[in-house]
């Protein structure tokens, strides 16, 4: 696919997410707002497939009106649907663009639908998938997420909802909800707390945004009776990362409704639970959509906002400061903090901050030390800020 292509129907993907809460709102005002953003959607898309097709670039397309777009599409060889719907639509939006119309909720609604089959048609034809699935081909990262949801989505296909629905919610625990998995606590004693490293070691494997309260054994024992029992949902953090990621709170609310719940044990152990009310009414393909469409809404504005973090660069370094047997390790940057142990013969080090001292006329450094043989255990790991003697 032509990067250019692609561009186009990033911009008719964002044109569509907007267009579909209008649509749905049921009011006159909103849904003509909908259908002027539904027919640049529509537009967009065959502009994009007409950009696709024209291999020399040659085409002057930007000065044909609408009704020629499509036709171009037909020259082509294009498979065009409900081509007469598409025009009306068009001609509804100048109504409401340039007239002030209201346009009807309930026509706006059956305009949607159609161009949604539409532009799925003519995607399909030229670009060989719809439009979720070009996306998820093209801009998701490579990776378990993006596996699971193709694989989901060839389930899909095959009717096989469940596995389907299933494969979704995995890749958002993988993507996200593992965040709220409190099994890495299930043995920490809230008595006899662990070490920071130990609680880092604990994060990495999820349950950080869990309320603190239940990180813990003694919680986990009384409280868990079933693995999805495990995820434990802190409501307010999820608004707020939502808000952070600009995604809607009631579509991530429908979408852990309208999957089953999972959660990951250990590498390969996954559990679920559903309902049979659920099976009876949610295995089936709109749902999946629906709950396809959600995923991929928030799996690319989450990687977009992960892509816009910042860190120091690492590429260059500088020698370490030396520093010398017996010198004191300091619990603080300062000569009145306890000394917690000294430096010791047949140790690594590496420096890990420079940082003033509470007198400012005093520079540390912040070291983690280390014993040269193998074997050894965290406990004989040394962190602490070691007072620079200035020449």
């Amino acid at each position: 696919m032509k990067s250019s292509t692609l561009n186009t129907l990033m911009v008719a993907k964002s044109l569509f997410g907007e267009t579909k809460y209008l649509v749905n709102s049921g009011d006159k005002h909103s849904c003509t707002a909908g259908i002027i953003l539904l027919q640049d959607f529509v537009e967009l898309v065959v502009l994009a497939v007409l950009d696709e097709l024209d291999v020399d670039e040659q085409r002057n397309l930007e000065s044909k009106s609408f009704d020629e777009l499509v036709g171009e599409l037909k020259k082509r060889g294009v498979p065009v649907i409900k081509s007469g719907t598409i025009k009306a639509l068009n001609k509804q939006r100048v109504i409401s663009k340039h007239y002030g119309q209201l346009a009807e909720p309930g026509s706006v609604v059956n305009y949607f639908s159609v161009a949604v089959k539409f532009a799925d048609t003519i995607l399909q034809a030229v670009i060989g998938a719809k439009l979720q699935e070009i996306f998820l081909t093209d801009i998701l990262h490579n990776g378990a997420v993006k596996d699971l949801v193709k694989d989901s989505i060839a389930k899909a296909e095959k009717k096989q909802f469940l596995e389907a629905l299933i494969g979704l919610r995995k890749a958002f625990y993988i993507a996200y909800e593992y965040e709220y998995c409190i099994y890495a606590w299930r043995d920490r004693d809230e008595e006899n707390q662990t070490g920071l490293l130990g609680l880092l070691g604990l994060g990495a494997s999820g349950g950080m945004k869990a309320h603190y309260w239940t990180r813990n054994k003694q919680w986990i024992d009384k409280s868990v009776r079933k693995p999805t029992d495990y995820i434990q949902i802190n409501h307010e953090q999820l608004k707020t990362d939502c808000m952070e990621l600009g995604v809607s709170t009631v579509d991530i609310e429908n979408f852990r409704r309208l999957t089953p719940e999972v959660v990951r044990t250990e590498n390969d152990s996954w559990h679920y639970e559903y309902t049979p009310l659920y099976a009876a009414n949610e295995l089936d393909k709109e749902n999946f959509n629906y709950c396809l469409d959600l995923l991929i809404d928030f799996l690319l504005k989450k990687q977009e906002f992960d892509s816009s973090r910042r860190y120091p660069k690492k590429d260059k370094s500088i020698p370490a400061p030396p520093i010398y047997v017996d010198k004191p390790v300091f619990e603080r940057p300062s000569q009145d903090s306890k000394v917690i142990n000294t430096v010791q013969e047949n140790y690594y080090y590496s420096v890990e901050n420079i940082v003033s001292g509470f007198n400012a006329d005093e520079r540390y450094l912040y070291v983690h030390l280390y014993p040269q043989d193998e074997g050894f255990s965290y406990e004989k790991h040394i962190w602490g800020y070691l007072l620079v003697e200035e020449s």
